[in-house]
C-alpha cells in the first residue's frame, strides 16, 4: 500500500512541478507510460492532468489511438476536442478524435459503437472483444454514460498492465 500511495504523491508532485511548462514541448520529449506508471494513473484518472507535466500519460495515448508518437499540435487538437482537466477527460478527448478518424467525420459526434471502438484502443490498444463490446455498448446505451464505460477500461488491470 506505501508504495501506491508514494507513486501518487510523485505523480502530484509533477503534476505541480509541470505547471507553466510547454505541454507540446514537454509532450514531444515524453515516453508513452507502461507498467507502473499505468498502474498509478488508473487510480486517480476522475483527477487533474496537467499535459506537460503528465505528457507520458498523453503519450500512451497517441501511442495506442493514434498508432505512435503524438503530432506537434496535439495539446490544440485535445483543446478544441473538449479536454477539460481530468485523465478521464483527457482519454474522452482522444476517443473523439479517434471516432471521427474511424467514420471520416471530424464533427465531434459519432456512433456509440464507433466510440466503443476508440475507447478501447485509445485505452487498451486493442479492437474490442465479442463479450466486452456487447456489455460495454448496452452500458452506453442504456445510460447514456460513454465516460462511465471509458473510466472502467482506464481502470482495468489489462489498461495497468500495458508496456
Amino acid at each position: 500500500m506505501r508504495a501506491s500511495r508514494f507513486t501518487g504523491v510523485v505523480i502530484v508532485a509533477a503534476l505541480l512541478a509541470g505547471c507553466g511548462a510547454d505541454p507540446e514541448e514537454a509532450i514531444a520529449k515524453a515516453d508513452a507510460a507502461s507498467g507502473e506508471k499505468l498502474s498509478a494513473y488508473s487510480e486517480i484518472i476522475t483527477e487533474a492532468v496537467d499535459l506537460a507535466a503528465n505528457s507520458d500519460l498523453v503519450q500512451r495515448f497517441c501511442k495506442n489511438g493514434l498508432g505512435g508518437p503524438c503530432p506537434a499540435n496535439i495539446a490544440t487538437t485535445l483543446k478544441t476536442y473538449g479536454y477539460a482537466g481530468s485523465g478521464v477527460d483527457l482519454a474522452h478527448a482522444f476517443t473523439q478524435i479517434v471516432a471521427d478518424m474511424k467514420d471520416g467525420e471530424a464533427d465531434f459526434s459519432s456512433s456509440d459503437e464507433d466510440y466503443l471502438y476508440a475507447a478501447y484502443h485509445v485505452a487498451l490498444g486493442r479492437d474490442p472483444d465479442t463479450g466486452g463490446a456487447q456489455d460495454n455498448l448496452r452500458l452506453i446505451q442504456d445510460t447514456g454514460e460513454r465516460k462511465t464505460m471509458l473510466r472502467s477500461l482506464l481502470q482495468s488491470s489489462e489498461f495497468k498492465k500495458q508496456d
